[in-house]
């Protein structure tokens, strides 16, 4: 059993160009790491490969039961109640590796995130499908939650496509890896380290070999030069036209030469030149290295000159059925706080409430972790009817956050990755004293991971952030709360 996709491009209505275009790749059984930066076209592949998206052109294997796990978590699973009535072994043995209660497919609005991640892949393995597409699962899951769904995928027999930037998770999965690079897949065996490691050889080959070009590029056209001086000279003695009419041996010495073809050899060598010089430029196009923004984002950036932004008195909030006792908190001007805690624990209630506390004076920026509907759409227009500058300024952040301005804004669907980019890029125009985002480098890409971890940690204001990714935490905060069995403390 396998899966292929045969020819298939795909073009968004008033995109200029395809997202996809003649792509030919097969899926075997077992998984595969699908990779590639933010909006090259991850997921469009995978909603076609599982038949939700018809292609342009080309064909897909028919015949094949296929379930998509998105990223976004907003709406339940289809079937979730069918799951949450089977007490068949399938079912329980789920249940029980995601750690599921039997009443959480009752009040799936009033899960967190991680917990409606949980069911949603539960559910699409009970339904046992031919084909398993798994879209980022591991966004808004915890340290625990993460080796749940390791052995959960690890489970599955059919053919797996794995869409994530989460490392462990690929290397723990995939046999090979599948990567978006220069418009067209490159396949590579292994899983995340292998084929990373092999892609990084490729990229310093690549640069050496362009190096390599340069400089023959730089040789060569110094001997054409050379050599089409030697060929005017070589012209200038052939021209009997400052001569005497009556110097019949200068004549002659000429006409020799000319007949012989010596003084031609200079200009004939630089006409030869021509097609080696053609070739030195072909060898250096062809030697593309990637390129990377590592620009700053903070130019204009200043804290706040209040020294307290936010102050967390002590009590008790509401949480879920129960409460969270809090100790006294403050976030200063320069503070960079992280906060942590399990899946359910109630991380996204305490930043509720600490923006109930933020003054409405004060210049915020606050990413939510799953925008809605109406807030990604403002967000576009917002940005669609910005001034020219204004609008320079914001695609020269999402370039600096490894996203191509030339393409986001296009009329393509915007990835909820490049969704991310656009609220900080558009945000950082009101320049803000102080950032809350939730979930930060959620539907990032890895190599996009890794450009906001360097301008996070840069930021010289107040930041507030809620992650499961302790080593982007470590990279960019200073601070950390923890969120465990209902109360909050300092760590």
């Amino acid at each position: 059993m396998q899966l292929a996709l045969s020819g298939v491009s795909y073009t968004y209505p008033a995109a200029p160009s395809p997202i996809l275009s003649n792509i030919f790749i097969t899926f075997p059984q077992g998984w595969t790491g699908l990779l590639g930066d933010n909006g090259c076209g991850k997921s469009t592949l995978a909603r076609i490969a599982c038949g939700l998206l018809a292609p342009d052109a080309g064909s897909v294997t028919r015949g094949l039961v296929a379930v998509l796990c998105t990223q976004e978590v907003d709406d339940p699973p289809e079937e979730l109640f069918d799951f949450a009535v089977d007490y068949e072994r399938e079912a329980r043995e789920l249940r029980h590796i995601f750690a599921l209660e039997d009443d959480m497919p009752w009040r799936f609005d009033e899960l967190s995130c991680g917990e409606r991640k949980k069911l949603q892949i539960a559910v699409a393995l009970w339904r046992r499908p031919d084909v398993l597409v798994a879209d980022e699962p591991t966004n808004h899951l915890d340290v625990d939650a993460r080796a749940e769904l390791a052995a959960a995928l690890g489970r599955f027999r059919g053919i797996g496509i794995l869409v994530s930037h989460d490392r462990e998770l690929l290397d723990a999965l995939v046999s090979r890896c599948i990567s978006f690079e220069h418009g067209g897949l490159v396949v590579r065996p292994g899983g995340y380290t292998a084929a990373h490691g092999q892609a990084e050889l490729e990229r310093e080959t690549a640069r050496r070999e362009r190096e390599a070009a340069k400089e023959d590029l730089a040789r060569l056209a110094a001997e054409k030069d050379r050599r089409a001086h030697e060929a005017a000279r070589a012209q200038a003695r052939r021209s009997k036209r400052h001569l005497d009419p009556k110097d019949h041996d200068a004549k002659g010495k000429i006409n020799l030469a000319i007949f012989t073809g010596k003084d031609g050899s200079a200009g004939r060598a630089s006409a030869q030149m021509d097609a080696r010089l053609a070739a030195a430029r072909e060898r250096l196009a062809a030697a593309h290295v990637a390129k990377r923004y590592d620009g700053g984002l903070w130019l204009n950036a200043q804290p706040s000159p209040r020294k307290t932004l936010v102050h967390l008195p002590e009590g008790r909030i509401p949480c879920g059925p129960g409460t969270l006792e809090m100790p006294e908190l403050y976030v200063d001007n320069t503070d960079h706080v992280a906060i942590v805690g399990p899946n359910g624990a109630g991380k996204t209630t305490l930043l509720n409430h600490l923006r109930t506390l933020i003054a409405p004076d004060l210049r915020l920026l606050d990413i939510p972790q799953e925008p809605s509907a109406e807030e990604r759409a403002a967000v576009l227009t917002q940005i669609r009817e910005l001034g020219k500058a204004e609008r320079g300024r914001v695609l020269s952040t999402v370039a600096q956050l490894n996203s191509d301005p030339d393409h986001i804004l296009v009329g393509a669907r915007t990835s909820p990755g490049e969704l991310r980019k656009l609220m900080l890029a558009r945000g950082l125009l009101d320049q803000p004293v102080l950032i809350v985002m939730d979930e930060p480098t959620n539907h990032l890409d890895l190599h996009s991971t890794q450009a906001l971890e360097r301008a996070l940690a840069a930021y010289p204001g107040a930041l507030v952030l809620v992650s499961h990714d302790r080593a982007f935490l470590a990279a960019c905060t200073n601070r950390t709360w923890e969120v465990r069995d209902g109360r909050v403390r300092e760590v």
